[in-house]
């Protein structure tokens, strides 16, 4: 018989040591829990926001770009004729501009819309009349 002898204390409640510490790092801990989910939510935010943003910065310059296309062909001699003939009224040295004036006494004829004479609507009880008794 030459095995060791085990002897075995009773179990009891942990020492007060062992209590308190469990008393304060179990709320540290659950506060760095919070405290990371919500930076991580925070960090996902501004990654959508700033996502956002990439795409509004790209559409602008694209934008820009069609704005800056669109002055280099308003600065040719055509569009500026257009412009000045169909915006401005202005004609060319011998041309012949043309003016519509209307007679003294005559008014521009504008077309007037016909309207069908709407029917008055008979009152309720009257439908009802009719409906039930012819």
């Amino acid at each position: 018989m030459d095995e060791p002898i085990v002897v075995r204390r009773p179990v009891g409640p942990p020492p007060l040591a062992l209590r308190l510490a469990a008393v304060l790092v179990v709320p540290l801990l659950l506060y760095a829990l919070v405290a990371t989910g919500q930076k991580a939510a925070d960090n996902y935010r501004l990654n959508q926001e700033a996502d956002g943003l990439r795409s509004d910065i790209v559409a602008l310059r694209a934008e820009n770009l069609q704005l800056q296309q669109d002055i280099e062909q308003a600065r040719t001699d055509s569009a500026i004729e257009t412009i000045a003939r169909e915006q401005l009224g202005l004609v060319k040295p011998g041309d012949h501009p043309l003016v519509l004036v209307a007679q003294p006494g005559q008014a521009p004829a504008a077309p007037t819309p016909v309207q069908a004479p709407t029917p008055s609507p008979r009152p309720t009880w009257r439908q009802w009349w009719d409906y039930f008794f012819g």
